[in-house]
């Protein structure tokens, strides 16, 4: 999760099974916003989710 305050300080959060941190070192923070936008840029849009899960339904 990332997080931006009122003040435009940046935060980011991150959890696991077992653990999860709130980042707010300046180049943590921005690792992880590279990393979420790598993710998104992969992302099926919400459309596309929904063919693709009805059509891995129709296989089961």
């Amino acid at each position: 999760m990332l997080l931006e305050t009122a003040d435009h300080d940046y935060y980011a959060f991150a959890e696991g099974q077992e653990t999860s941190a709130l980042y707010a070192g300046a180049h943590m923070v921005s690792s992880l916003t590279q990393a979420h936008g790598m993710i998104r840029m992969h992302a099926l849009s919400v459309e596309e989710s929904a063919v693709f899960i009805g059509k891995v339904a129709d296989e089961l």
